[in-house]
């Protein structure tokens, strides 16, 4: 069973014609390995990245030497899909690399979330097909969201690498201290704080959801698959309630095939 079939993602590639099944297969291949390589601890990690940084290069000179550079090369031609939103996908990926993570302020996590969520966001719709260009704000928007969102899922699971995601300011707002979140102190402040994350999160869901002009509603069936799934993850960790934990919420099969459902049953 592909990779992709077991992750989030999988709805998406329900609504999705062969190649462009194809396509988006290639580009979620891409994305783990990336992702893979600095989430394993790998000691040559970096040295790993560079390689596929010259891959994307040789594929975008129309000259791949890897089996994955030659697939990829597939799916970015007949798609018109831009180097950079692969470059700045790296960029993301790197700056795990750089430990321990820490983030300043939102805006600063912005930066990071736009490079390892939203330009996934963005060569999806590539792919998917879309007429007005204010889609791919909503592709932003939506990767932003969906990014958010693991931050706060994923939170204790983070912390036990060194990796804080969540801004210092806000951190500071509700007198929580790195310590606490490192040590996983499951107490009221930090149940607090991942809930004043979450509810950042479902704002920026509610902004994607704005962004979508009606044209493209239709053909942004897998990306509004893609949402109501996360959408889904958030309100069961708001629900439970937040808490510093690391039993990782999930959707069962049903609870999935239930969003694809209801997802295709409003498709006009």
């Amino acid at each position: 069973m592909p990779a992709y079939k077991k992750s989030n993602f999988g709805g998406a590639f329900f609504f999705l014609s062969k190649e462009k099944k194809q396509a988006l297969s290639i580009i979620y291949a891409f994305c783990r390995l990336a992702d893979d390589i600095v989430d394993e601890g790998f000691s040559d990690a970096k040295q790993k990245l560079d390689d596929l940084r010259k891959e994307l290069d040789n594929v975008y000179e129309g000259c791949p030497k890897t089996e994955l550079g030659k697939e990829l090369l597939k799916a970015v031609k007949p798609f018109n899909i831009p180097k950079q939103y692969l470059s700045d996908l790296l960029d993301g990926c790197e700056r795990d690399l750089k430990t321990p993570v820490r983030y300043e302020s939102f805006g600063d996590l912005q930066w990071y979330m736009y490079r390892v969520a939203s330009t996934v966001g963005l060569m999806c719709i590539k792919i998917f097909g879309y007429k007005n260009e204010r889609t791919e704000k909503y592709a932003v928007a939506l990767g932003y969201a969906v990014q958010l969102t693991n931050i706060v899922r994923d939170a204790a699971e983070d912390a036990k690498i060194n990796r804080i995601y969540i801004p210092k300011q806000d951190l500071e707002s509700f007198g929580v201290k790195e310590e606490d979140i490192l040590k996983l102190k499951d107490n009221r402040r930090t149940k607090a704080l991942l809930f004043f994350e979450a509810q950042k999160a479902q704002e920026l869901f509610i902004q994607a959801e704005k962004l979508l002009p009606k044209e493209d509603f239709k053909a942004m069936l897998p990306a509004r698959a893609m949402g109501n799934t996360y959408k889904a993850i958030l309100a069961k960790l708001i629900a439970r309630p937040c808490r510093l934990d690391d039993k990782k919420i999930k959707l069962n099969k049903i609870e999935k095939i239930r969003i694809l459902f209801n997802t295709w049953r409003n498709r006009l």
